[in-house]
């Protein structure tokens, strides 16, 4: 096994990375409006098909996880290339809200399953060993931080120029393309090497007689219901409140490239007040961004919604992590991230099925985002303490880390 990560892995998992969130995660929400203002379908229909997706993909993850761990990324992701442009084909070309939905749903599952954090991170694990992981994974996120500022202004441009349906279709020729690319560059070196799963019925029965476990799973079910509200929602919402289709692509773009300036000081910031202080902030600040997004017509509401929002989602990725490294043993970490990626799905899913629910009650977004800041903040109040012998542990270790990675060597 490399000590690194090769250059060529490293740029095409950010790649796909960048294209698994831009192309659906994010690139969805612009086409909302375009696909009901052309077909008359329900936002209720639309809005739960981007959300039972979002399930789908947490779902998917932990099969996609294992099949990484027993056979490699080469077949797996040749499949999925055929599947994915094959369920974006279809889609575009539905003709009737059932079949878009059947077909979107397919789309964003298996986009989700392996094109964002949870696949890329667990072949990350397995090409490299455990000392290289967290740089590894640290550089993946900066990559995805620009999923959101590179697709979302091209996807508004594109469905301005295109209409929805060639979008849709550019959509997955971009993602099926992405996914052949890793399954022909990135090596099935952990195919030879990986060990035999452990049982799952055992390790999941021992994960749900655990409190620690428990109060993660639902604090991240929170964070996935407000934050794929919010990101579905921001661009259609903006153009509401007043904003050209794309200023708010370009302040939702914004957004996402501000997420860098969450994950930046992560360190520093779990050293100074620590990772369960941080993660609580991130849910915090997700709640004030549901709440500031209707006011975006103002232009200053507007760029303090980007900063805030970017933010908030930028710290909340990496320290989830972090803070499920410090508050389970090194033995379940795995499934631990497993049932979170799976819980941020369920929340995701049920978000904008309640989102699109509320909306179409109302006539109006702004119930849907008083709900997620609310489930936001709820969110906050759930994340677990730590022991304080074992929080005190964590906190002096991360601090002996960094000063011996600051002197000389």
């Amino acid at each position: 096994m490399p000590q690194r990560l090769p250059v060529t892995s490293t740029v095409v998992l950010g790649v796909v990375t960048i294209v698994g969130f831009g192309a659906w995660f994010y690139g969805y929400g612009v086409l909302l409006d375009p696909i009901r203002t052309d077909t008359g379908w329900s936002e209720a229909v639309l809005s739960s098909t981007y959300g039972v997706s979002s399930l789908g993909a947490g779902v998917l993850a932990t099969v996609v996880g294992r099949l990484l761990q027993t056979q490699g990324p080469r077949r797996l992701y040749a499949v999925g290339a055929v599947l994915v442009l094959a369920a974006y084909l279809v889609a575009a070309s539905a003709d009737n809200a059932a079949t878009f939905a059947v077909a979107g749903v397919l789309a964003g599952s298996l986009t989700g399953a392996l094109g964002y954090y949870a696949a890329v991170h667990t072949l990350i694990a397995l090409l490299v060993p455990p000392e290289r992981r967290a740089g590894a994974i640290t550089t993946n996120t900066l990559w995805g931080a620009f999923a959101s500022p590179v697709f979302l202004p091209l996807m508004a441009w594109a469905v301005t120029t295109l209409g929805w349906r060639p979008t849709l279709r550019l959509a997955g020729v971009t993602v099926a393309l992405t996914f052949l690319a890793l399954a022909l560059l990135v090596r099935d070196h952990a195919a030879a090497t990986a060990t035999a799963p452990p049982p799952l019925r055992a390790a999941l029965a021992a994960a749900g007689r655990d409190r620690v476990v428990l109060a993660l799973a639902a604090a991240t079910f929170a964070g996935g219901l407000s934050s794929s509200l919010l990101v579905l929602y921001q661009v259609p919402v903006m153009v509401a409140a007043g904003l050209t289709a794309t200023t708010a692509a370009g302040f939702a773009g914004a957004r996402g490239l501000l997420q860098l300036a969450g994950r930046l000081p992560m360190p520093w910031l779990v050293r100074r007040v620590g990772s369960r202080t941080t993660l609580r902030s991130s849910h915090v600040l997700l709640g004030v961004s549901c709440l500031l997004l209707p006011l975006t017509g103002r232009l200053p509401v507007a760029v303090l919604f980007a900063v805030v929002a970017g933010v908030a989602l930028g710290a909340m990725v990496p320290v989830e992590s972090i803070f499920t490294t410090e508050a389970v043993s090194l033995d379940s970490l795995g499934l631990v991230l497993g049932l979170e990626t799976l819980t941020r799905g369920i929340g995701a899913g049920i978000g904008p099925v309640v989102g699109g629910a509320l909306t179409a009650a109302t006539g109006s977004r702004t119930p849907a985002l008083g709900v997620a800041a609310g489930v936001a903040v709820v969110g906050a109040l759930l994340v677990p303490a730590l022991a304080g012998a074992q929080a005190d542990g964590s906190r002096k270790a991360s601090r002996r880390d960094a000063s011996s990675s600051d002197r000389p060597r």
